[in-house]
């Protein structure tokens, strides 16, 4: 009777990043951004131009920031 090897990938983690990031703060960094977002279409027509491309820069940023902080790993 022949035996399998144990299935290496799914015992050895060492050295390698996880599968999934922080799920509860990538939701919470995003759901910012998207408050951000509707604030900013709200406010926006009262605003300048350069403060509106700023602000929606920084949000980019901040969306940018919860992926790779804590998205999912790919």
């Amino acid at each position: 009777m022949a035996t399998m090897p144990p299935d290496r990938s799914s015992h050895d983690h060492r050295g390698r990043k996880p599968s999934v990031g922080r799920p509860a703060l990538f939701v919470v960094l995003l759901a910012i951004a998207s408050l951000g977002v509707l604030g900013l279409l709200v406010v926006g027509p009262s605003i300048t131009l350069p403060v509106a491309v700023a602000v929606a820069a920084g949000l980019l940023g901040l969306v940018g920031v919860a992926w790779a902080v804590a998205g999912p790993r790919l």
